[in-house]
């Protein structure tokens, strides 16, 4: 007989007060009887009849399995050519004196790499892209006439190609598969240069799938106990708590910890004493601070230049240089004059004899006098016309000699005559 939930109650022998109930669940629809001792009703369920039941209840199963074409293995997506069925020979007591034995295998007993293999690949962008080629390329013309194509343009046909990042499959030239430079070891390259981990493998900080607990610690030792991972020496936890990462004393600032307390620092950083990631400035910043690559932050006093941050002298600095806010150094040569006021002025060995001291041991002399040749502190009056009879005692002013006299012939001469 047959019970509500499609079960079969099958005789034991000739004891028909002990009963054995044997449970056929299937995704088909058989309503064309196999043999004369069985027929299976619109639901998939088994009537039997004829004295040796159980065994015609096994020819049954097997001729139902044949006529579905076979169990594939689940494991790499097979099915029958109507749905799928796969033997699990669970046995259960359902009541005294009957046994049930299931032949489903449903999703929740299948195992993790199955259910990521079949969630993962559906969920892979196919990597079909179209484009826009002439399609003069792609047919032949016909008596000179070029059919119309189905792009923006009559000239042009829409084809398929794989999107940046894809190939073609080597099976299926419809489909396009995503390309990953690196294996993708112990996951799948669901996207360009994209790993997927299988399960009990996580994504390491290089990008790498990795074992965790329970089959494994990367740089640890897994307790089955706890589940977790207990890291080696000078290594720790990630963040995620799955796996082991080089540990760096005091961290690395803006860097990444590459082994244990080796820091590897960002584009833009340098390591300093301590081997902690800071920003770099080209240069440096003088008296200032590097607050980002290439940014420097100048303390008070200071402003910003080519060359980094400069003190700043309100007064500016003639002949020295501003050396600290509001200080000047003078250039060799030159001392701070009595005035102060951050001035500069030139000094010289001797004094300047009618000049006046302009440069390091550099003598300007005033006007109508002229620099004697072999003194370069010493200033000569100059007489343009010269004085003879005389020497040149003044700017343009003649001395006459002993008995000479200033020729009074001639306004404003100077020339000495001899005195009658």
């Amino acid at each position: 007989s047959v019970k509500s939930d499609n079960s079969i109650i099958v005789p034991r022998g000739k004891n028909t007060s002990s009963t054995r109930v044997v449970s056929f669940k299937f995704t088909l629809a058989i309503n064309v009887p196999l043999n004369p001792y069985c027929a299976v009703d619109r639901r998939g369920s088994f009537k039997m009849s004829g004295k040796y039941s159980a065994l015609v209840l096994a020819i049954c199963g097997v001729a139902v399995l044949a006529q579905d074409g076979g169990v594939k293995s689940w494991r790499k997506g097979g099915s029958s050519s109507h749905g799928h069925m796969v033997m699990n020979q669970t046995v259960v007591e359902d009541q005294p004196g009957s046994t049930i034995i299931d032949l489903h295998r449903g999703n929740d007993s299948q195992s993790a790499l199955d259910r990521f293999m079949n969630k993962t690949k559906t969920a892979i962008p196919t990597g079909v892209c179209f484009e826009e080629i002439p399609t003069i390329s792609l047919v032949k013309p016909n008596n000179g006439l070029i059919p119309a194509g189905n792009g923006s343009d009559p000239s042009l046909s829409r084809v398929q190609v794989c999107c940046k990042g894809f190939e073609r499959n080597v099976h299926n030239f419809r489909k396009c598969d995503p390309i990953c430079e690196q294996p993708c070891f112990n996951g799948l390259c669901v996207g360009p240069n994209t790993c997927s981990c299988y399960p009990d493998f996580v994504q390491n900080r290089e990008g790498k799938c990795v074992p965790t607990c329970p089959i494994g610690c990367d740089n640890g030792v897994c307790d089955l106990d706890l589940r977790r991972c207990t890291c080696k020496e000078g290594f720790e936890l990630d963040k995620s708590g799955l796996f082991c990462v080089p540990g760096c004393k005091g961290g690395c600032g803006v860097g990444r910890c590459v082994a244990v307390n080796t820091c590897v620092c960002d584009e833009g950083y340098t390591p300093d004493e301590d081997g902690l990631c800071v920003p770099k400035c080209e240069g440096g910043c003088g008296a200032g601070d590097c607050i980002a690559p290439g940014v420097c932050q100048c303390r008070p006093g200071y402003e910003k230049s080519d060359e980094g941050c400069e003190p700043i002298c309100s007064n500016g600095c003639f002949n020295g240089l501003c050396t600290a806010p509001e200080v000047c150094s003078c250039k060799p040569g030159y001392a701070m004059g009595p005035s102060g006021n951050n001035k500069c002025e030139a000094t010289c060995e001797r004094p300047c004899l009618n000049g006046d001291c302009t440069g390091p041991n550099t003598c300007t002399c005033h006007r109508g006098y002229v620099l004697d040749e072999t003194n370069q502190f010493k200033c000569l009056a100059h007489c343009p016309n010269g004085c003879p009879n005389g020497v040149c005692s003044g700017p343009n002013m003649c001395l006459c000699n002993a008995g000479f006299i200033k020729d009074r012939s001639l306004k404003g001469s100077q020339a000495c005559v001899k005195r009658v």
